[in-house]
């Protein structure tokens, strides 16, 4: 894996090269990675793509099914087994979420601000992806 820095104004406006910055590979579309204020688009195939919207959802359902269940067994308190049950549940749904979590910082590049105003520095990426910026930075 490789480091790279690019243009913030090129990275948010899909304008790196449609080489997949996980596998190497021809990219079909774009995802999004990195925080606020630090998001970008960068390049994924089409099954990379798929997967990481699959785990953004898996992470949605982990919080809402989390905070249903704990909600569920504070509800229904009075019986002595769901409370107990609904937070095992609350907990193994933060398990899931931060296996999700673990898996998309697998999956995308780590997006850090770059040593100029103008720039961000990309850590993780393929190197045919590294390679493909090279001859714009020149």
């Amino acid at each position: 894996m490789a480091t790279v820095r690019v243009p913030r104004a090129v990275a948010r406006d899909r304008g790196l090269p449609a080489i997949s910055v996980r596998s190497g590979k021809a990219a079909n579309g774009y995802a999004e990675a990195g925080k606020a204020p630090y998001v970008i688009r960068v390049p994924l195939t089409q099954d990379e793509f798929d997967e990481v919207q699959q785990l953004k959802v898996r992470q949605k359902k982990a919080v809402y099914g989390g905070v249903a269940c704990v909600a569920l067994g504070v509800a229904m308190a009075r019986f002595p087994v769901l409370l107990p049950l609904g937070l095992v549940i609350g907990v193994l749904s933060l398990v899931l979420w931060v296996a999700c979590w673990m898996m998309l910082r697998r999956l995308l590049p780590q997006v850090e601000p770059g040593p100029k105003a103008d720039e961000f520095t990309l850590r993780g990426v393929h190197k045919s992806f590294a390679e493909a910026l090279k001859p714009s930075a020149d």
